[in-house]
């Protein structure tokens, strides 16, 4: 996400030495439109898109039973902690990939 903010800011510098905005699209390869859109916020709003707010996971809340597992059998697959999972939280709604996914980020 970081990129897109500093998109954001290279748009506006180039903006500020009176390049036309087909011109700042094909320089940094990006359509018109987004040029448009970019031109059109604010940097706080920019920031907010932007930013690198960190979002919670659907399995924030079972991380630590995820990393216990994984510390006790270190080669467990996604589709076995999602398995003791389903076991243990009957109602939680996720899939295979995203406990990979979780898990590959939790290591």
């Amino acid at each position: 996400m970081e990129e897109k903010l500093v998109l954001y800011i290279e748009i506006h510098q180039l903006r500020t030495k009176r390049l036309r905005i087909s011109q700042i699209a094909r320089k940094l390869k990006i359509s018109r439109n987004t040029v448009y859109k970019y031109l059109n916020m604010t940097f706080e709003e920019a920031v907010e898109e932007f930013g690198t707010i960190e979002r919670k996971k659907k399995l924030d809340p079972y991380r630590d039973w995820i990393v216990t597992w994984l510390q006790e059998n270190p080669s467990m697959s996604g589709a076995q902690i999602l398995d003791w999972l389903q076991e243990k939280f009957p109602d939680l709604q996720v899939g295979e990939s995203t406990v990979r996914r979780y898990v590959f980020m939790a290591n």
